[in-house]
């Protein structure tokens, strides 16, 4: 008779360990599987991780357009307001100047 057949029959899910090898061989498959098993969980996690972390670099890449199409556009408004600064410095001096005159020659009358 190979391996008492009594017990076979009652419990069909026994596993035959008649040595310590079989223990260590046991004890093997139990700890790959379980490092199988958590590897594949920490592998969906990072790949949840990387999603995120997708998604927000998605969302500063956008929030950092938008700030420079602000820059761009300020920078626009500036150069034109510089440019009417100018001008308008400029006729301020000349009617600065326009009235300095014509305040030294109603002294002079």
């Amino acid at each position: 008779m190979c391996y008492n057949e009594k017990n076979n029959k009652n419990n069909y899910m026994s596993i035959p360990i008649q040595t310590t090898r079989d223990i260590l061989y046991l004890a093997l498959s139990a700890s790959a599987a379980a490092v199988a098993f958590f590897l594949s969980l920490a592998l969906f996690y990072l790949a949840l991780s990387l999603k995120d972390v997708r998604a927000v670099t998605k969302d500063v890449r956008g929030r950092l357009e938008k700030f420079w199409e602000v820059v761009d556009l300020l920078r626009e408004k500036l150069q034109i307001g510089g440019a009417l600064l100018r001008l308008a410095a400029k006729g301020v001096k000349e009617l600065a100047e326009y009235l300095k005159e014509d305040r030294a020659s109603k002294k002079k009358k």
